[in-house]
């Protein structure tokens, strides 16, 4: 069963990330066609959240959903011992500390100057 794989895998580099392992187990980068967007452990990246994914199976749902949306940050949460969410975010104002949390954000996103370097609906976006 590739997805039960998938989830167990995504759960295993969640939970070393969390527990402090020396190395992040997590891709430092996720492309989304051209878009490179960066990991932010232990981080959750607040903007404008546009949708949802729970009982997240594989990563591949949450850069679809981002494709989609044309997003410009993901959210992955543990919310239980095998179970992950995935929020899927239009604009990024600012990151804040969060146990059992991973952001990407798309790197172009940060250019508006504003809010410590992230910007706000419109701002630093991407043409």
């Amino acid at each position: 069963m590739p997805s039960t794989t998938s989830a167990v895998l995504l759960f295993i580099l969640l939970v070393l990330d969390m527990a402090g392992a020396c190395h992040s187990f997590l891709p430092y980068a996720q492309f989304v066609g051209a878009r490179a967007y960066l990991l932010q452990q232990k981080m959750e990246c607040k903007g404008g959240k546009v949708y949802d994914i729970d009982n997240v199976q594989d990563i591949e749902q949450c850069k679809e959903a981002c494709r989609q949306f044309d997003c410009d940050a993901v959210n992955l949460f543990q919310v239980g011992e095998f179970a992950f969410k995935c929020e899927i975010l239009s604009y990024v104002t600012n990151l804040q500390p969060a146990n059992g949390a991973a952001c990407y954000y798309a790197q172009d996103a940060l250019g508006g100057g504003f809010n410590g370097g992230f910007g706000y609906p419109g701002y630093g976006k991407r043409k």
